[in-house]
Formats: structure tokens, sequence, C-alpha cells
């Protein structure tokens, strides 16, 4: 317990720190990788069955930490949240404006 109370400062620092600059990576191959051709129509296949999927996945984690395992409490969530900001403001600002006539 003394060396996760020892490293907690140093992991959160870096976590605040490196946290932005992860998500501009992400949102930067995102927008290259729609340039694609084929890509689009495959993230509309793939995104929503990986959201079921984190969704799953996080109901799990979380009633197994509740219930059954307290181990499971120490295993990361996914933030689906979070993405569906990043991802969707990048979304919105890439969809063509469509003017009414």
């Amino acid at each position: 317990m003394e060396m996760y109370i020892k490293y907690e400062p140093t992991e959160k620092e870096l976590y605040v720190k490196y946290e932005p600059k992860a998500e501009q990576c992400a949102v930067s191959a995102w927008r290259k990788l729609n340039k694609l051709p084929l890509f689009p129509q495959v993230a509309l296949v793939v995104v929503p069955t990986a959201a079921y999927c984190s969704g799953k996945y996080n109901e799990i984690v979380v009633n197994n930490a509740e219930k059954v395992y307290k181990v499971a409490s120490y295993l990361p969530l996914v933030l689906t949240e979070k993405i569906v900001k990043v991802f969707g403001e990048q979304t919105t600002e890439m969809e063509p404006s469509v003017s009414e006539s």
C-alpha cells in the first residue's frame, strides 16, 4: 500500500500531462483514416459494435466488483462518454453542412 501512496501523485501528474496529447493523436488518426476509401463504411459497422461491447464490459466489471470479485474493482473501465465527446465533436466538424433551399 505504501508503494501505491508513493507513486499515486506521479501517476496522476503523468495522466494529466499526456492525456490531452493522446486524445489529439487519436483524433488526428481518426481524421486520416476517414479519408481512406471504404473506411467510413467500415466504421459505420464496427463503431456501434465496439460501443455495445464496451458498454457490456463496463457493466460486467462494475457488477463483479460490487458483488462477486473484489479484484474486478482494479480493472479499468472504458470511458465511453469521453470517447463519444471527443470523437463526436470532431465528427460534427467534418460533416458537410446542408443548406436548405
